[in-house]
């Protein structure tokens, strides 16, 4: 059996936002195998953001 499964799904700016605030507020109780897509949501949030934005973000979400 393949483990590698694959789907096509566009997430918003925001839901992937949302997705890694879920998963940066829980990674005390996340499996571990959700660890690179936490990793992919957090290159893409660098990515797409100047630094004061991505500040912003962080301070206004995980303090």
């Amino acid at each position: 059996m393949n483990s590698n499964l694959t789907f096509t799904y566009d997430f918003s700016e925001e839901e992937v936002k949302a997705l890694y605030l879920l998963l940066r507020k829980n990674e005390e109780t996340m499996s571990n195998s959700l660890e690179d897509m936490k990793l992919r949501l957090e290159n893409f949030i660098y990515d797409s953001m100047t630094i004061d934005e991505v500040e912003n973000f962080f301070n206004e979400n995980l303090s």
